[in-house]
């Protein structure tokens, strides 16, 4: 019975998609799409952020509402890295990565 499986009509070709336009990325009941639902919820979310920062909470939930608020108004802080690549001898290339907070001072 080799094959039974994949043997009625309704069995798709190789290489065709059972689903060949996706998800529909509408969800909710007025056809909005799931950023829309949330950002819809941007005034709602910052106030809770607030709240949460208030002194009556535990230090560490006032500072990940705290990070919260100023990564979603400043971005997150870039963090920077220095690549040295070497080819040597056998031509594979030897990679020094080194995080920035961890570089050593460059005297000059």
């Amino acid at each position: 019975m080799a094959g039974s499986k994949h043997a009625n009509s309704a069995s798709f070709k190789k290489g065709q998609s059972g689903n060949p336009g996706g998800r529909s990325p509408r969800v909710g009941p007025n056809g909005e799409t799931l950023t829309q639902l949330a950002r819809a919820k941007t005034a709602e979310a910052l106030q809770t952020l607030v709240d949460l920062m208030a002194p009556a909470h535990e230090a560490d939930i006032r500072l990940r509402a705290a990070s919260a608020i100023l990564d979603r108004g400043w971005g997150k802080p870039k963090e920077s890295m220095d690549l040295d690549a070497n080819v040597s001898g056998g031509g594979l290339p030897v990679i020094q990565i080194v995080r920035a907070a961890e570089a050593p001072a460059h005297e000059g």
